[in-house]
């Protein structure tokens, strides 16, 4: 019997240690919130809204350290677009003494921080008042004004144990009409209260319940119509300029912009016209394969492989370099009694013998030489660069600066005046990456297909690649919508990146030498293009040989008309020459294992053709529009609003 005493005096111990702990614990366990929200929003008689708000709540060091900051958007949308309400700070306090703040302003609203960074809050209960002013908040139709004011809005991170709002109307004014909503976002709860008090020149709101996290009270005054001053027409014009800054600042950078390049174009970028383009049996005097490539495509747009390509076969068909295909792996050497011999090259081939003298040993053409392709394609294009940059065409890039500076300027205004919302600026940074991408690879397409001969050509390409850009950009950057909606400056990112864009492609043009040159080589690409039929027809064409073919064959392929070339020598062994002789044809300066004589358009020329491509791939890889009122209202749909949390 003692034994059950003692073990009962031992259980009750320890329960009411447990109970002791659990009350010790019990203030860490305490929710933040806020334990009332109270405001007063008095309207005077030119519309001006002074509301004090005053909350007070629950800190326990989790969210609120410091203090509490408070969310007011200032965007509003009504049926003629959105437009931006005035605001300004009067006072802050917490528990009847001015406390440390500061206010974060976007094209959307303000952020107002109460609290000092140094200083943490004990936990215990805040009485924090915000006293500030606001413009452009009272909605005007016909027979009556209104205001549709969201008391506590709908995005504060605590709950409130309860609201109550006091509608002050001018002196003189009556209410004719009230209500309010509350719930969430788009709700239309009816937990409230309201009356009339000072003989209708008030309207006192209080809700009947708590609001959890996201709900909100939002109320509605109607009053006759004369009580409030509408704005004069000045200042209309002030606050057309206000909203519409954005547009004002983008349309007008995207102008200017539009202005410049155009006029830069017509000064440098215009062709020279072009002249007669016929048939041409052999190649422009002077120009070697590579540097048909080079004239043709405006520069080294691939990498300068396929000019190098034609440069090596070139050298090969001379005696001057040996091509071995005994695998899938193309290799490249000299032929000893040619080393130290540069006596007669072109620039661009006399820098590929070197190179290959230097190295002293032949070039397989694979990811594990990747390094020596990368310094043999370096040489090369350097040689080529540096005898002709700017001798047939003018890239005109220097003129890309101003345009690009321009742009970047918009950007920047759009930013720093354009009134955008937070969201908006955080997808317009999205856009420009976003659009960036999208021109440089519509660049890519626009140089690929810039063999467009004149100036009616090149504009329509132009047009096409402009077409392109936006029409990517606008697919991409629905991504980063708002609402279902492209944002306006993500329009603006888009356009100023495709004016730039098309520029790029536009502002470069042929010299006269150059334009003579492009003639001249596209009267080569037409005769290497024409099956054996149709060039045995032209007049003064010389007769097919091997010595002829083999002569033009780096030609066509620095233009890329390798195949059919190949094509109309195969017709030309097969039929005028004999099956005989088809089949003992063989180059000397190539030879492989998959060489077939009865095919040498699907094997010589695909092999040779290709020789770009295994150069490349050997380089290693480095709202709310409408009343209060008449089931046009809901939680969170007026003006004012928004939310708050700690800090």
């Amino acid at each position: 019997m003692p034994c059950i005493v003692k073990l009962r005096g031992a259980v009750a111990a320890l329960c009411i240690a447990l109970a002791l702990l659990t009350v010790s614990a019990a203030p860490g366990l305490a929710v933040e919130r806020i334990q009332s929200f109270n405001a007063t929003i008095e309207i005077a008689g030119d519309g001006t809204l002074t509301v004090t708000e005053t909350i007070r709540v629950r800190a326990e060091g989790n969210q609120i350290r410091r203090g509490i900051y408070r969310d007011i958007p200032l965007a509003i949308d009504t049926p003629n677009g959105r437009i931006l309400a005035g605001f300004e700070l009067l006072s802050v306090t917490r528990d009847g003494e001015a406390d440390g703040y500061r206010v974060n302003r976007g094209g959307g609203g303000v952020r107002v921080y109460i609290g000092r960074e140094e200083v943490f809050l004990t936990p215990g209960d805040y009485t924090y008042k915000l006293v500030y002013q606001t413009t452009r908040q009272i909605r005007f139709f016909e027979g009556y004004d209104e205001l549709f004011w969201n008391v506590t809005g709908n995005e504060w991170i605590f709950p409130i144990d309860a609201v109550s709002a006091r509608v002050v109307l001018p002196d003189g004014a009556v209410a004719s009409e009230w209500t309010a909503y509350t719930g969430f976002f788009g709700e239309r709860g009816n937990a409230f209260t309201a009356r009339a008090e000072d003989g209708g020149n008030s309207v006192v709101f209080s809700t009947t319940r708590p609001l959890t996290i996201g709900e909100g009270l939002s109320v509605v005054v109607a009053m006759n119509k004369g009580v409030i001053a509408p704005p004069t027409p000045e200042e209309e014009f002030g606050y057309f300029l206000k909203d519409n800054m954005a547009t004002i600042l983008g349309g007008g950078g995207i102008i200017l912009v539009l202005a410049y390049y155009l006029g830069a174009w017509w000064l440098v970028g215009r062709d020279p016209p072009r002249g007669v383009v016929f048939p041409r049996f052999e190649a422009p005097e002077g120009v070697s394969p590579a540097l048909a490539a080079y004239v043709r495509d405006k520069g080294f747009g691939d990498g300068g492989w396929k000019a190098l390509s034609a440069a090596c076969l070139n050298l090969a068909v001379h005696g001057r370099m040996k091509m071995e295909d005994f695998s899938d792996d193309l290799t490249l050497s000299r032929p000893e009694e040619e080393v130290g011999n540069l006596q007669g090259l072109p620039k661009g081939e006399a820098a590929i013998a070197r190179w290959f003298d230097a190295r002293g040993d032949a070039l397989t053409l694979s990811k594990k030489n990747g390094t020596s392709v990368v310094s043999l394609g370096k040489s090369f294009r350097g040689a080529i660069e540096a005898e002709n940059r700017g001798r047939f065409f003018r890239e005109n890039r220097l003129y890309l600066i101003p345009g690009i500076a321009l742009s970047v300027i918009t950007i920047i205004a759009l930013v720093a005046y354009g009134n955008l919302s937070q969201t908006e600026i955080g997808a317009l940074f999205p856009a420009m990456m976003a659009g960036f991408v999208i021109s440089t690879f519509s660049v890519r397409i626009a140089k690929g297909m810039s063999r467009a001969r004149g100036i009616v050509a090149r504009v329509g390409l132009a047009i096409a690649i402009f077409t392109l850009i936006m029409a990517l950009g606008i697919a991409g950057f629905a991504v980063i919508s708002i609402n279902g909606e492209i944002p306006y400056p993500v329009m603006i990112a888009a356009g100023l990146f495709s004016i730039n864009a098309l520029f790029f492609f536009l502002i470069g043009a042929p010299t006269a030498v150059g334009r003579t040159r492009l003639d001249e080589i596209e009267g080569l690409s037409m005769y290497l293009s024409v099956a054996e039929k149709d060039r045995m027809n032209m007049a003064g064409a010389p007769d097919m040989s091997p010595r002829h073919f083999e002569t033009l064959l780096p030609y066509a392929v620095a233009l890329g008309v390798e195949e059919p070339w190949s094509r109309a020598f195969e017709d030309w062994l097969t039929t005028a020459a004999g099956a005989a002789a088809a089949a003992g044809y063989s180059p000397g300066w190539y030879s492989g294992s998959h060489f077939d004589s009865r095919h040498i358009s699907s094997t010589l020329g695909k092999t040779v053709g290709a020789m770009s491509g295994s150069f490349s791939s050997s380089v290693p890889v480095p709202k709310s529009s409408s009343s209060g009122f008449s089931g046009g209202g809901s939680s969170g749909g007026g003006g004012g609003g928004g939310g708050g949390g700690g800090w």
